[in-house]
């Protein structure tokens, strides 16, 4: 392992007990499946939390901030030698840059996507990385689930190697159950882009990106061509597997009037992600919503 990123992962795991100052967290996103769900098998050196609470906008953002006050007063607190410094994002301290003599790291909360499907659950981190640290932390993360829903969308959006990676050994292992499926829908709708854009992306070269900024981070070489196929193939594979009923439902929340009852999942249409992304569909002019609706029709219903 690389002594830069050596450092910060030592870091990360110092930091992580720390998480639990406040029970409202929970951790998600590459650090939660590659150290939690999976035995290290790349590098991760963010930490991304998700807020649980299902609350008003102005009451979770203010508990954000504290929680995050918290935990950077016990880091400073109880790391010798760290410096935290809180940023804004969205009008509230959601964010701590993280730094000691020899590493630097970053710890963020999402002020949008907050609350999850199912329910969170605490994990250990996983044993290579016990064994090669000498450390323990064990953490409140999302489910399996929600890991996963999130990561697909994020392989679907940003195709950067990483999150294709981890889809690879999730393509490999478990596989895309029909739970994580329903979740990535939830996801799928609660994103900042178009659903059409998410379910049918335009490709983008990972060949720089992968030799610049993944190559390194895991054991495993030569992965370029694999990680290529299923940057193309994951969308496919995703469409295939939609319900008839679940191509109903996100054409109907597509046209803001969503029939809740195709999903069957009565924490969705409070989720804050949902409501906003539906807000926001709801709000669109008038022939700009008429070919949003018509570009989703076609993906999910080629002629």
């Amino acid at each position: 392992m690389r002594e830069r990123y050596q450092q910060q992962v030592r870091l990360l795991i110092r930091v992580m007990p720390f998480l639990s100052a406040t029970d409202q967290f929970a951790l998600k996103g590459g650090t939660a499946i590659n150290f939690f769900v999976r035995d290290f098998p790349r590098l991760s050196v963010d930490i991304d939390l998700t807020y649980l609470p299902v609350k008003s906008r102005t009451d979770s953002l203010e508990e954000i901030k504290e929680g995050v006050r918290q935990i950077a007063g016990e880091l400073e607190k109880r790391i010798p030698g760290v410096e935290v410094t809180s940023q804004k994002s969205g009008g509230t301290v959601s964010k701590l840059i993280i730094r000691t003599e020899d590493a630097q790291i970053m710890l963020e909360v999402n002020t949008v996507l907050r609350g999850s499907i199912y329910e969170a659950t605490e994990r250990e981190l996983s044993p290579a990385l016990q064994e090669e640290f000498e450390l323990f932390a064990a953490v409140k993360t999302l489910s399996f689930e929600d890991l996963y829903a999130g990561k697909l969308c994020a392989a679907l959006d940003r195709q950067h190697p990483r999150d294709l990676y981890d889809i690879r050994l999730l393509l490999k292992n478990e596989g895309i159950t029909e739970d994580l499926r329903r979740a990535f829908l939830c996801y799928l709708i609660s994103h900042s882009r178009p659903i059409n854009e998410l379910l049918n992306p335009n490709a983008i070269d990972i060949e720089r990106l992968y030799y610049n900024e993944f190559e390194g981070m895991t054991a495993e070489v030569d992965i370029l061509d694999e990680l290529i196929d299923i940057q193309e193939e994951l969308p496919k594979l995703l469409l295939r597997n939609l319900t008839d009923g679940e191509k109903e439902f996100l054409m109907s929340f597509k046209k803001g009037d969503p029939n809740w009852e195709l999903m069957s999942m009565p924490k969705l249409k409070k989720l804050p992600g949902v409501r906003w992304k539906l807000m926001n569909i709801r709000k669109m002019d008038s022939d700009k919503h008429k070919a949003a609706i018509e570009k989703l029709e076609n993906v999910l219903f080629p002629k």
